[in-house]
C-alpha cells in the first residue's frame, strides 16, 4: 500500500477493527452531555453578493504541529457515506486519507440492515419491477415540494449501478428485497446476516486499504484549512493529543451529522427542554465536527431544515440496546409508541394519531411530540399486559414506578390523580379520556382518525401516565450541498475543494424524514460518497 507522505515520525494508535451493532440504525448508545462534543463554532457570515472565494478567513495556524502529511482527498468519518467515498476516490488514482475519531470504521451505520435500490438484478431475479418515477414523485408530493427533485432523480436513478458496484467491492446481500415491513416499495435490499458490520464495514474498508487509502482512528479533524476561500487541507488531533496538519486538494466531510450535540439539536428546532431530558442512541463522537467546521469555511446552514429521526421513549424504562431494537418497553414500536395508548400534551388534549408509528412512519411519533412543551402517553393495565413483557422487563417497570420519583412514570386509580400528579388539568384530561372512550365504543376516532384496530378503550385501572422524552436516533442534514455534494456557501455557490456527504450534506429531506422507501438513507450515504469522490477527482485534475 503507497503511505500517505509525513514529514514526521507517525503517532498514529493501532486499533484493530470492531464490529458492534446497537439498534436498527446505530451504534453504541450515549447518554445526554456525551464527552468530546464540542461546542459549535460561530459561522462566518457572508453577503449574497460575495463570491465564495472571500467567504471565510483562514484559521489561524497551531503552533504546535508535530507532523504534517500530504494527500490529494481526506475524507473526515469512516462510516457508511466515508468508506464509500473513499472506495471510489482510491479507485479514481487519488491519494486518500480518511481520519476517523473513533477507534473502528462504521459510526452511525453500523447497525443498518440494508440498502434501497430501483431497477437492481437482484430485484429483477424476484420479479419486481418499481418505475423509479414513482419513487420520486411520491417523495416530492410528501414533502410539499420543498425537496430538490434533482437530488431524488440522482439517488434513486443510480441506485440499482451502486448495487453492482458495491458487490464489485466486496459487499454482501443475502438475496432478500422487501419493503421492510411497512415501506411503500419493495426497496430494501439486506445485507447478508442483516448487517452492515460484516456485510459493508469490513469489506469496504479492506477495499479502500488495498486500494491505497490509508485510515487513521482516534484521530479527530478540528478545523479546515482556507486558502483565498478555497479549502486546501485541515489540522487533526490524534488520540495522544498530537496536532496533525495535512495538505490536500479535497476535504470530503463525513462526520455522521449532530445526533449527540445537544447544542446543535436546539438549533435544529428541539426546545432546550426536549433536549434537557432526551437521550441519544447514536454514535458518540457524532458531535458535528463536519458542520462546525463547514459553517466556519463559509458554509450556508441547512440545520433548521434538518430532519430529526428518533422515537418516543420512556425515561424511566431506560433504552434497549438489543439487536434489532425492538423492546416492547422503549423500542422503535415500544408501549407509547404501539398506538394504543392516547398521548396528551401540557393542557392534557389529544395532539394526534397515536399509531402513527404502526400505519405510516416510524420516524414520525416522536415529530408529533417535538411542538409540544410536554407530551404524556396514558395507558392501562390490560395494554402493558399486553406488551407480553418478558422478566427483565417487568423488573424494569416495578423498579420504575419505585425508584423514577414521578417524574417520568407514575400510576394511580384515577384519571384525575394522574393529572394532578404532573400537574395537568384534571377536569381536561378526564373529559379527553371520556371523549376517547367514546370513540372507542363506536369504532371510530372523531378527532384524529385512528385506524380502528388500534382503538382499544382505556377504563379499569390501575392506569399509568408517562412523560414521552426524546430518544434521538441522527440527524439527517446540516450542510447545504448540491447534487456533486459540494458545500454551498451563502449566496448557493460551491466552496473549492469542500464536499459534505451522507448525514452531513443530506438534502433529501427537509424537517421529515419520511422512511416510506426502505433503505433510501443509506442509499444517500453511498450515492453521495462517489459524487463527492467522482466530483473531487474532476476539481483536481
Amino acid at each position: 500500500m503507497e503511505t500517505i507522505t509525513t514529514e514526521a515520525a507517525s503517532n498514529q494508535q493501532g486499533m484493530s477493527r470492531r464490529g458492534f451493532i446497537s439498534g436498527a440504525a446505530l451504534g453504541t448508545v450515549a447518554l445526554l452531555g456525551l464527552a468530546g462534543c464540542a461546542q459549535p463554532n460561530q459561522a462566518s457570515t457572508q453577503k449574497e453578493s460575495e463570491p465564495s472565494n472571500q467567504s471565510a478567513q483562514a484559521p489561524a495556524t497551531p503552533d504546535n504541529i508535530s507532523e504534517t502529511l500530504e494527500c490529494d482527498i481526506i475524507v473526515v468519518g469512516a462510516g457508511i457515506s466515508g468508506l464509500a467515498a473513499a472506495v471510489q476516490a482510491s479507485e479514481n488514482g487519488n491519494k486518500v486519507l480518511v481520519l476517523e475519531k473513533g477507534g473502528a470504521a462504521g459510526g452511525n451505520g453500523a447497525g443498518t440492515e440494508g440498502v434501497f435500490a430501483v431497477g437492481s438484478k437482484l430485484q429483477k431475479n424476484l420479479g419486481i419491477e418499481i418505475d423509479e418515477v414513482d419513487i420520486i414523485r411520491t417523495e416530492l408530493e410528501e414533502a410539499q415540494w420543498v425537496t430538490n427533485g434533482a437530488l431524488w432523480y440522482d439517488m434513486v436513478h443510480n441506485s440499482a449501478e451502486n448495487i453492482d458496484w458495491l458487490q464489485g467491492n466486496g459487499v454482501q446481500f443475502n438475496g432478500v428485497v422487501d419493503n421492510y415491513g411497512a415501506g411503500l416499495y419493495n426497496t430494501m435490499h439486506w445485507f447478508d446476516n442483516d448487517s452492515a458490520v460484516t456485510s459493508y464495514i469490513e469489506p469496504m474498508q479492506a477495499t479502500a486499504e488495498q486500494n491505497g487509502a490509508e485510515f487513521r482512528f482516534s484521530t479527530a479533524a478540528t478545523s479546515l484549512k482556507v486558502d483565498a476561500g478555497t479549502v486546501s487541507g485541515l489540522y487533526a488531533e490524534d488520540g495522544s493529543g498530537n496536532v496533525i496538519e495535512v495538505n490536500s486538494k479535497a476535504v470530503i466531510l463525513a462526520s455522521g451529522g449532530i445526533g449527540a450535540n445537544p447544542d446543535l439539536l436546539v438549533q435544529a428546532g428541539m426546545a432546550q427542554n426536549q433536549v434537557n431530558e432526551m437521550m441519544t442512541n447514536c454514535s458518540p463522537s457524532v458531535c458535528g465536527d463536519g458542520y462546525n467546521m463547514a459553517m466556519a469555511a463559509g458554509g450556508r446552514d441547512f440545520l433548521r431544515n434538518a430532519a430529526i429521526q428518533g422515537f418516543q421513549m420512556v425515561k424511566a424504562f431506560g433504552t434497549d440496546t438489543t439487536v434489532p431494537y425492538n423492546s416492547p418497553l422503549n423500542g422503535g414500536n415500544g408501549l407509547v409508541g404501539n398506538g394504543l395508548c392516547v398521548w396528551v400534551n401540557q393542557d392534557a388534549r389529544r395532539f394526534n394519531d397515536e399509531s402513527l408509528a404502526m400505519t405510516f412512519n416510524m420516524a414520525a411519533n416522536l415529530g408529533a411530540c417535538l411542538g409540544n412543551r410536554e407530551s404524556y402517553a396514558i395507558f392501562d393495565q390490560a395494554i402493558l399486559d399486553g406488551c407480553e413483557l418478558d422478566e427483565a422487563d417487568k423488573k424494569t417497570v416495578e423498579d420504575a414506578l419505585t425508584n423514577n420519583d414521578g417524574t417520568s412514570v407514575f400510576t394511580a386509580n384515577s384519571f384525575e390523580e394522574l393529572a394532578e400528579h404532573f400537574e395537568l388539568d384534571a377536569e381536561t384530561l378526564a373529559e379527553t379520556m371520556e371523549r376517547y372512550n367514546q370513540f372507542c365504543a363506536q369504532g371510530f376516532d372523531g378527532e384524529f382518525g385512528k385506524a380502528q384496530p388500534f382503538l382499544t378503550a382505556i377504563e379499569n385501572g390501575p392506569f399509568y401516565i408517562a412523560r414521552i422524552d426524546a430518544l434521538v436516533v441522527v440527524v439527517d442534514g446540516g450542510i447545504m450541498t448540491n447534487v456533486r455534494s459540494e458545500v454551498l456557501d451563502d449566496a448557493s455557490k460551491p466552496i473549492p475543494g469542500l464536499y459534505a456527504v451522507g448525514l452531513d450534506g443530506a438534502m433529501l429531506w427537509r424537517n421529515v424524514y419520511t422512511q416510506n422507501m426502505p433503505g433510501t438513507a443509506m442509499a444517500n450515504n453511498i450515492n453521495s460518497g462517489r459524487n463527492a469522490a467522482n466530483a473531487a477527482a474532476k476539481y483536481i485534475a
